[in-house]
């Protein structure tokens, strides 16, 4: 199946804010109920050990997603991790961790930010240009960066389950707000939104090959791992993309 580079609403300057959070909202919740935030700190635990850098720059973090139980899971491993959260639409508010408060490009991320940098089930929202200039601006500053999906194109019939989802799970949202319930029940407004994302987010997810490509001429002393994870209760395999200086190889 060929990529297809859709429009997803979260991502539109116009879309108000309190419909941008609670869609972001809801997704933080629903990553509670798999098993990705463990099989993806498993991942990030060697590269971890190898370059002794315990501090997490996540890209594209939105409400902070899966962030929070990823770095559970790595601390149960006996790692000291800290985390930073960067949007092109900050919402600190949305979560208990430190958050960049300025809008960051993930193509352009400050130099004050350092540490190892993180993408979850966001990289797909990048065009194939600009999700090279976020590798390249990695690679020119010779820091890890570990690109996680949670969907991929072949499995993208598994979004008409959405909307059943966002009725399920909205209830276990904690803070759950009456501008959830109404848009959720009463007006379904959110349901038609998160699932026509989601949707495209199958569409948009890039294939490990289309991944390992993008890294093409930024291979000089620096190494990239593409590949497919396997997670429990998951029924489809999400790619992947790990890059490093060599000097940092595990």
């Amino acid at each position: 199946m060929p990529r297809f580079q859709l429009f997803e609403f979260e991502d539109q300057p116009w879309i108000p804010r309190p419909v941008r959070q609670a869609m972001q909202s809801y997704l933080a919740t629903a990553y509670r109920h798999t098993s990705l935030p463990q099989c993806w700190a498993e991942c990030l635990a060697p590269l971890m050990k190898a370059n002794r850098m315990n501090t997490l720059v996540d890209l594209a973090s939105g409400a902070g997603g899966p962030v929070p139980l990823v770095l559970d899971e790595l601390r149960r491993m006996g790692f000291e991790v800290t985390a930073t959260l960067t949007d092109r639409f900050p919402n600190p508010a949305a979560t208990d961790l430190q958050y960049w408060p300025e809008p960051a490009d993930a193509r352009l991320i400050p130099q004050a930010l350092d540490g190892t940098r993180t993408m979850f089930a966001s990289f797909h929202h990048f065009s194939p240009q600009d999700a090279h200039a976020i590798l390249r601006n990695a690679f020119q500053h010779r820091v890890p960066i570990c690109i996680f999906e949670a969907t991929t194109r072949g499995a993208a019939l598994a979004a008409i389950l959405i909307p059943l989802m966002v009725l399920l799970l909205t209830l276990k949202m904690r803070p759950l707000s009456w501008f959830q319930i109404v848009f959720t029940y009463l007006i379904p407004i959110l349901p038609v939104l998160i699932f026509w994302d989601g949707l495209v987010s199958y569409l948009r997810t890039y294939s490990v090959a289309e991944l390992e490509a993008l890294t093409h001429g930024l291979t000089a002393d620096y190494t990239w791992q593409p590949g497919k994870l396997h997670a429990p209760g998951v029924p489809f395999g999400v790619p992947f993309l790990i890059g490093r200086p060599a000097f940092h190889a595990v």
